[in-house]
């Protein structure tokens, strides 16, 4: 199956990384606004999904140009644009996910879909979600992970459960040696990568790892 690259309606702050990610080959779906950075990419959305409040009437014309599957909501509905598209993720059974535009000005928009995806990948683990903006790539991760990058690149370990045992980690400053980490800790903050690559091992429970990637 395709892999599904998602724009939300947040910051995208490196057009050329996006570009070299993303292609028309693709299953491009917008959440609402989003649909914004995918045209200034020179490509089209197979699907928008929401309430349409945050697309411009000029855009409109110029999307409906195009053959686009519009999903459309009520402005006044129980959840958000991005937990619609989840919902179309889930519903189609796409495996792989990466996500533009998540991180913006609104604290809780961010944490709701942080939580939001953590919540689908603890009930789905074969489900790869990417989040990319600008340096920072994001991963959710229960099981294992290897990490490319350059020496001195910031790698950062934040538990989203309570039951977070037997991590082990390689390739990095602070080492993790089948150690246990608790929920609301820091101490999976701000690790430093000593190559070009790293691993992270986790027996139990599930974090969000990010990867500021100094070189990029």
């Amino acid at each position: 199956m395709k892999r599904m690259v998602i724009f939300a309606n947040g910051n995208l702050s490196n057009f050329s990384q996006a570009k070299k990610i993303v292609s028309q080959k693709d299953v491009i779906v917008c959440a609402d606004g989003g649909v914004k950075h995918v045209i200034k990419l020179g490509l089209i959305p197979q699907v928008i999904i929401g309430d349409g409040d945050s697309i411009s009437k000029d855009l409109k014309k110029k999307l409906l140009k195009n053959k686009i599957n519009w999903i459309k909501y009520p402005v006044k509905k129980d959840k958000t644009d991005f937990e619609l598209v989840v919902d179309y993720v889930l519903k189609n059974k796409y495996q792989e996910l990466i996500i533009f535009g998540l991180l913006g000005d609104r604290l809780d928009h961010l944490l709701a879909n942080i939580f939001l995806l953590a919540k689908i990948f603890s009930q789905n683990d074969l489900l790869k979600i990417k989040i990319i903006e600008g340096k920072q790539e994001a991963f959710f991760v229960n099981k294992e992970i290897e990490l490319k990058g350059e020496i001195g690149d910031i790698i950062s370990l934040i538990t989203l459960t309570d039951n977070f045992q037997n991590i082990s980690t390689e390739g990095l400053e602070y080492k993790l040696s089948n150690e246990s980490l608790f929920f609301g800790s820091t101490r999976g903050v701000s690790n430093i990568m000593l190559g070009k690559s790293a691993k992270i091992t986790i027996k139990k429970g599930t974090a969000l790892i990010i990867h500021y990637n100094l070189g990029r």
